[in-house]
């Protein structure tokens, strides 16, 4: 599952990196901080096919969906998300890029007591937040599908998803999802609309990037406060 991400340079940073040849900010700006610890409800920048950036609420739930009062929804599983009624239309039409610097997972492990002694021993378990990225540190591209065209007004239900894929071993917490997560020639294929959807469907398949190009470290439980968004939250625990 992906369900807490980072985004904190420049925007330019992310297009640049791209290879995008004349991006258009259609966003305000003065109102963009960085986002260390951004989560569902937000309003995380993503790169359309038109070479475009937007600030899209991270959340959907079509109007069919809404009728019957289900709930939205923030991810999509790419092995499903083409035949699946939620998302079956934005995959074919409505792809885009979250540009990142990172993710947030979570693992079991066993809690550290201090004993009587002062040694350290273990009782019970907690939920680990680790921040995962690039090896390189360079920008990373998850895949996403949005409900939003142009420059129309965000009402509610619209929204973006981040596509995930099977977490593969030797990241995290192989029993999790993550972030299906492209470099620069592949992101710029999943904005392709003329892209066949075989294709489509193959590079969701073949095209994530694997387990040994990120690194990762244990951060501050403080990430899982949504309100709490600074820079020492991304910082390795010592």
């Amino acid at each position: 599952m992906c369900g807490r991400i980072s985004q904190y340079r420049d925007p330019l940073h992310y297009t640049e990196h791209l290879g995008l040849s004349d991006p258009l900010m259609l966003f305000d700006a003065a109102d963009r901080r960085p986002g260390y610890n951004l989560s569902p409800g937000t309003h995380p920048l993503a790169i359309y096919a038109d070479e475009t950036l937007h600030a899209v609420h991270w959340g959907y739930c079509p109007d069919w969906a809404r009728a019957q009062h289900l709930p939205q929804t923030i991810n999509a599983r790419a092995e499903t998300a083409a035949d699946t009624r939620y998302f079956e239309t934005l995959w074919k039409t409505g792809r885009v890029l979250v540009p990142a610097d990172g993710w947030f997972e979570w693992r079991v492990e066993a809690a550290p007591e201090k004993d009587s002694g002062g040694d350290s021993t273990n009782a019970g378990s907690v939920r680990q937040p680790y921040f995962v990225r690039l090896k390189s540190d360079a920008p990373m591209y998850f895949a996403a599908l949005s409900s939003v065209r142009g420059t129309e007004p965000q009402t509610d239900g619209m929204g973006l998803v981040i596509v995930t894929a099977t977490a593969d071993a030797g990241l995290i917490d192989v029993h999790d999802r993550r972030p299906l997560v492209f470099a620069p020639e592949a992101a710029r294929r999943w904005l392709n609309p003329g892209l066949p959807l075989d294709e489509l469907n193959k590079l969701a398949r073949t095209a994530c990037l694997p387990a040994g190009r990120f690194r990762w470290h244990r951060v501050s439980p403080e990430v899982d406060r949504t309100l709490t968004d600074e820079p020492r939250l991304i910082e390795a625990l010592h």
